[in-house]
Order: C-alpha cells, then sequence, then structure tokens
C-alpha cells in the first residue's frame, strides 16, 4: 500500500484563493488542484492508494468548520488529520471529538500559528492523543524565513516535546527539520522515539540521493514516511526518487506506506 502522509486539500468553494495564496508565499508550482476529486485524480495517476490530509487553520474561529469539514471527507482514499489552533479554550475536547468521529490524528503548525511546541500550554492536548492518536508536526522554519526571524520549530524543541510525551506517536515533517537538516541530524535523526516524513517541496531530488540515503540510513528506514505536500510536490517524481535510492528495496516499501499504515492501523 502506497501512502503520502502529508497532503493539503480545501474545500471547492475556497480551493482557488487558498491554492493561489499557497504558491505565493512558498513560491512553488503547483502540481495539481487542491479539492477533493483534484487530489484523487493525483493519486489514481500517481500509484497512491491514500493520502492523510492535513488541517491547518491561521484562526481560532475556522478550527470547528475545518474539522467539520475533514470528518465528512473521510473514505477509502483519504485519510484526515484535524486542525488544532495553540490558542483554543478547549483543545483536548477537540481531540476527544475527532476521535469520536474517527479521526486517526492531528496537525499541528507551529511556523504558521507562532507557538513553540514544547510551551507548556500545548501539554493537555498532548496528553489527551495519548499513544493512540498521532501527531504530524511542521519541524524546522520556512524556505523564505529571514536571519533573526523567530524559527517556532526548530527540531531542539520538537524533542522537548517529545521527551516529555515519549509515548506519543510524533512524525516530524520534513525530515525533521525544514531547512534546517543539520540540527535535525543532530537533535532529532536516529532518535527512537519520532518518525520523519520526506516532505520536500518543490521536489525532493532536491536533496540529492546520498543526502537523503544518509539521512534514512541514520534514523532507520523502519521510521520514515513518504510525504510531499501536495499541491505543492508530485507524487509520482518524490515516490520514484524513493524508489531510486541506494537503500533495499524493503526499506523503499516500508517507507512508502507500511510504516504508516502500521503506525495508525490502517
Amino acid at each position: 500500500m502506497r501512502i503520502d502522509v502529508h497532503t493539503h486539500i480545501s474545500p471547492d468553494r475556497i480551493a482557488a484563493p487558498v491554492l493561489e495564496g499557497m504558491t505565493e508565499t512558498f513560491g512553488y508550482p503547483a502540481v495539481g488542484i487542491n479539492t477533493i476529486d483534484g487530489i484523487k485524480s493525483h493519486m489514481k495517476a500517481s500509484g497512491v492508494d491514500k493520502s492523510v490530509v492535513l488541517g491547518v487553520v491561521d484562526r481560532v474561529s475556522h478550527v470547528k468548520v475545518a474539522n467539520d469539514w475533514l470528518i465528512s471527507i473521510q473514505d477509502d482514499m483519504l485519510v484526515p488529520f484535524g486542525a488544532i489552533h495553540p490558542e483554543m479554550d478547549d483543545m483536548p475536547g477537540e481531540v476527544r471529538r475527532l476521535r469520536d468521529a474517527g479521526i486517526k490524528g492531528v496537525k499541528l503548525h507551529p511556523m504558521m500559528n507562532q507557538f513553540f511546541p514544547d510551551d507548556p500550554k500545548m501539554f493537555p492536548l498532548y496528553e489527551e492523543l495519548g499513544e493512540d492518536m498521532v501527531l504530524e508536526i511542521h519541524s524546522g522554519r520556512f524556505n523564505h524565513t529571514k536571519p533573526g526571524e523567530t524559527v517556532y520549530s526548530p527540531p531542539d524543541r520538537v524533542m522537548n516535546m517529545i521527551r516529555r510525551f515519549p509515548k506519543m506517536k510524533v512524525i516530524a515533517l520534513h525530515l525533521g527539520g525544514f531547512y534546517m537538516l543539520d540540527e535535525a541530524e543532530r537533535e532529532l535523526i536516529g532518535k527512537s522515539n519520532v518518525l520523519i516524513d520526506t516532505t520536500w517541496p518543490p521536489a525532493l531530488k532536491e536533496l540529492g540521493s546520498d543526502t537523503l540515503a544518509n539521512i534514512v540510513n541514520k534514523h532507520g528506514a523502519d521510521k520514515v514516511c513518504f510525504g510531499t505536500d501536495f499541491p505543492l510536490s508530485d507524487m509520482a517524481k518524490d515516490a520514484e526518487f524513493i524508489e531510486s535510492l541506494p537503500i533495499p528495496d524493503a526499506a523503499k516499501e516500508r517507507m512508502l506506506g507500511e510504516n504508516f499504515r502500521e503506525l495508525v492501523g490502517l
């Protein structure tokens, strides 16, 4: 089974402006349409069986409506993860609502929502996630982060969170440190109780085979998951790059789907 653990789509009525904002902010061209039909078409063309759709909101008032929509789109191809905002009054209550509706995890984006993952105000959320739900968290900076700007989710602060909650199921996105791979290798890569994903838009191949293979070998292929950031990166091309790596075929298959399937119980 092939699973992309890192995708973003929106309801049809707001998809176009959301996509325009994404491409303008990050400077990556879109490879597909960020709607339900758009991602399913891309998945079928790319040989991907399931995609994790990550909920991200910039305002507290958007959480409930976003999660209502994410709950509604669950099917055999789409595995939504709920949106959580750090300024919510009752983060644990929203996690319980998501869990009761069949949602298997949540997404945190410290860079977008401007909070540190090891801030004690987040601890009630992590306690509620427990050992059954999965947390996917942006780790690292943005490609356009300027020197001197605050990096809210550096690898060391992600690891601080994990040390405090060692049994929580965590996927540190962007190989554990977007544009911060040295810090990720020093602080996070190789640790036993955290997974990473391969999301590196606009194309995973920009990292180079040696760099990616070294990270996979150091961290362990059984703790790496395939992710793309669709619609900002192409599922087929990133999967082909993983398949070209100088690592065992069995390791590639685990990365491309089996690790996440086992983690979540799909």
